[in-house]
């Protein structure tokens, strides 16, 4: 009798760790849902920028024009360093950065400040983070989800293995 209470509080025990689990990959998944939406919003608000702004000095995967190639740019450069380069290059002129500088050299022009606000080089920085103008090897989410999966899995293993023990009386 007492084995059985003890192997009905085992199954009720590892419902509710089956269950948790179960909630928080579902909350994790909305929430990336949400995220992802507002970035693609983002995004798509820093394409039109781009084609209405950038496009006639670089472009993305066609090689120069007047300025770089952007494929690839916030791989290659820190966020901050971007955000100052789209809202103000004159800033990085007035430092003598040296990205700056060795794009003047090989490009024979500066770049002008365009006159964005905060939000449009945002915009604009996160378009240039799209799949469409960085590739990528694995979607975004890939990572985090194999990483909840691995827990989960490690986590329902071991709680098995704790609950599954089956004790047996030997008589003689």
């Amino acid at each position: 009798m007492h084995s059985q209470r003890n192997l009905g509080w085992r199954g009720l025990v590892s419902g509710l760790v089956f269950l948790l689990v179960a909630a928080a990959i579902g909350a994790f998944a909305a929430t990336s849902a949400g995220a992802q939406a507002e970035g693609e919003d983002l995004a798509r608000q820093g394409q039109a920028i781009f084609r209405q702004t950038c496009t006639a000095c670089h472009t993305i995967g066609a090689g120069k024009l007047i300025g770089p190639d952007l494929q690839g740019v916030t791989g290659r450069r820190e966020a901050s360093w971007l955000r100052v380069q789209v809202q103000s290059p004159s800033v990085h002129q007035a430092q003598n950065d040296p990205v700056a500088m060795a794009n003047f050299e090989k490009f024979r022009m500066r770049m002008p400040d365009l006159g964005l606000t905060p939000q449009q080089v945002e915009a604009v920085i996160a378009y240039l983070q799209t799949e469409e103008t960085v590739p990528l090897a694995r979607p975004a989410l890939y990572v985090p989800i194999l990483a909840i999966g691995a827990l989960a899995l490690a986590g329902l293993t071991l709680l098995g293995i704790r609950v599954g023990r089956k004790k047996v009386e030997v008589r003689p």
